[in-house]
């Protein structure tokens, strides 16, 4: 009995490892073309007043970032992540907006999905409202900024591109962002952030050279980048932290 119990426990233990729970609750935003956009908030403690909105990569979905909310709770601040209306199952899990929708839709066309977590996050009264991107909607979340300036707190950009058809789009963008700016790629894609950053001199940018690292807010995660997540991490909750209260 003993030793059956305590291989249960060690399932069980593996499980919480490789599986780790957070509490989250259902979120439908409706975009303002109509589009149903479904995402999961994750509370870090009753009426909390900061909010990071979380936008993932290419092919993704909100699951991206799963290995990352419960410390980001930890810092205080609650995450919805949403299923933008381009994208798809990697990471695991699926896209829900994309399975409501149909085919995937174009990286620019989930711009108003963005508009909508803002404007959620606006509506219940977040004092601190940072807006996160991993790949094309990290050049989305530029876009937010530059035309929502009033909106939002800050902005990170986890690496961002000229991905649209118009190829100044997005450094003209970054030269409007007037609010804390944190920008980041994989080292082996520094080209693309210095493009993005070409127009854009202001002391709000966060510009983070790490050592090692790969595409993507993946960057922040252990099991995808063993050798950059720490020190990337490290860098992330700092600038996080500097936004105060």
């Amino acid at each position: 009995m003993h030793a059956r119990t305590a291989r249960l426990i060690g399932v069980l233990l593996l499980l919480v490892r490789c599986c780790p729970a957070f509490a989250g609750e259902a979120v439908t935003l409706r975009a303002a073309d109509g589009v149903s956009v479904f995402g999961t908030l994750s509370p870090a403690r009753p009426h909390n007043d900061k909010v990071l909105l979380l936008f993932h990569q290419a092919r993704g979905s909100r699951h991206e970032y799963d290995p990352l909310i419960a410390r980001l709770n930890r810092l205080g601040y609650d995450t919805l992540a949403i299923d933008q209306r381009s994208g798809g199952d990697l990471f695991g899990g699926h896209n829900q907006t994309v399975q409501a929708l149909g085919p995937s839709a174009g990286y620019l066309d989930a711009a108003p999905d963005l508009d909508a977590a803002l404007a959620w996050a606006r509506e219940r009264h977040y004092a601190t409202i940072v807006a996160v991107g991993s790949s094309y909607s990290s050049a989305l979340v530029i876009l937010l900024a530059a035309r929502h300036p009033p909106g939002l707190t800050a902005i990170a950009s986890f690496s961002p591109g000229e991905y649209f058809a118009d190829k100044d789009l997005i450094k003209d963008a970054a030269a409007k962002v007037t609010v804390p700016f944190y920008i980041t790629t994989d080292p082996a894609e520094a080209g693309n952030v210095a493009e993005v950053l070409r127009k854009a001199h202001g002391d709000n940018i966060t510009d983070y050279r790490p050592r090692a690292g790969v595409h993507g807010a993946s960057t922040l995660v252990e099991a995808r980048d063993p050798a950059g997540y720490a020190d990337n991490l490290e860098s992330f909750e700092a600038f996080l932290r500097s936004l105060g209260h």
